[in-house]
């Protein structure tokens, strides 16, 4: 009797052991890592605030309208890891030979597919919306905006990216005497910082 004691006692022992070994493996098994995957690859749900500058070139306006500048502020949400649906507010200006300024606020909502490689992101946007324009004085709204882009962008940290992107902008306006009708095209090359989160 005095041997089992001690045997039971020892058998008892390592069985809560290996219990409590098994047990804590299983725990380390189901809680998930918080790890950040730098390569670029975004989750559903994922959120970023662009802020970009360019310079504008009017592409069609035979020098009657010179080189301005635009700027935007975008925000986008992510419904996959690869595509996402924001929306933009531009805001641009062109001096005329004349010494006026043409002006033009546009407000857009758009979709953007980018592919990534490493810490290099490759942001495609397209965006339509109707912008605010103003001439001396006159103005016209709503004027139909579609506006796309294709850039590169390096993640510099989980929340920070900067980047380039070349834009393509068309910009018609139509009347109802139709000989009054006219269009601008306008390319930029922005420079972006987007914040993540």
């Amino acid at each position: 009797m005095k041997k089992i004691i001690p045997v039971v006692c020892s058998l008892f022992l390592l069985t809560t052991f290996a219990f409590a070994q098994s047990s804590d493996s299983e725990d380390e098994e189901v809680a998930p890592k918080a790890t950040f995957n730098i390569g670029g690859i975004n989750e559903p749900g994922d959120q970023f605030i662009k802020l970009g500058l360019m310079p504008s070139f009017p592409m069609n306006f035979d020098g009657a309208l010179l080189v301005g500048g635009a700027g935007c502020v975008g925000y986008n949400r992510f419904l996959t890891n690869w595509f996402a649906v924001g929306a933009e507010v531009d805001f641009g200006y062109h001096p005329t030979i004349g010494s006026n300024i043409f002006t033009y606020v546009p407000l857009l909502v758009g979709a953007t597919v980018q592919p990534a490689f490493k810490k290099l992101e490759f942001p495609v946007s397209i965006f339509v919306g109707a912008a605010l324009e103003n001439y001396m004085s006159k103005n016209y709204f709503p004027g139909l905006v579609i506006k796309s882009t294709a850039g590169v962008f390096f993640r510099a940290t989980p929340t920070w990216s900067f980047g380039a992107n070349f834009v393509f902008t068309y910009m018609p306006q139509w009347y109802s005497d139709s000989k009054y009708n006219d269009y601008g095209i306008f390319l930029s090359a922005e420079a972006s910082v987007r914040y993540h989160f």
